[in-house]
């Protein structure tokens, strides 16, 4: 099998540039109004503070749709070695198939058993794939790396 790269729908990913984008147009409209009005000093540090704030927040949101675009970020991949989960907190950590117990799915979450009773949890509405086709793909991997093959009512046994 060959490798597999499931990242957050594109929709998702342009939407968090035009969200951080107009967040930093409304910053900059505010920004020139406090320096318009000339307040007094207090309240102008107060002001400048909380728009800098702002400021930072949709900044990093532009980023992570513009990284979310390219293709980084959220993430899932598969091989013939194993996958890497990086749709939850956190980064994702690469599991060998011969650790993966079962695949289960239950609504927008595929639940991976490995081994030392330890999960892993892939948020399906984070990538743009289904949970179901992305479970029997999972299963599917599994199954070759175990070296199961299915079963056919034309057996070359003759």
């Amino acid at each position: 099998m060959t490798r597999t790269v499931y990242g957050p729908p594109t929709q998702l990913a342009v939407r968090g540039v035009g969200v951080g984008a107009a967040g930093l147009g409304l910053v900059t409209i505010a920004l020139t109004i406090v320096l318009a009005a000339d307040p007094a000093g207090w309240l102008r540090a107060v002001l400048l503070v909380l728009l800098a704030a702002a400021a930072v927040v949709a900044l990093v949101i532009l980023l992570v749709g513009v990284l979310r675009v390219f293709g980084r970020g959220t993430r899932l991949v598969l091989d013939d070695d194993g996958f890497v989960n990086a749709t939850g907190f956190g980064v994702g950590r690469r599991v060998p198939w011969r650790d993966v117990r079962k695949v289960q799915t239950d609504g927008a979450i595929v639940s991976v058993d490995l081994s030392g009773g330890r999960q892993s949890l892939i948020r399906t509405a984070s990538i743009d794939v289904e949970p179901r086709v992305l479970a029997r793909e999972l299963r599917g991997r599994l199954n070759q790396d175990r070296g199961y093959r299915p079963l056919s009512g034309q057996d070359d046994l003759a």
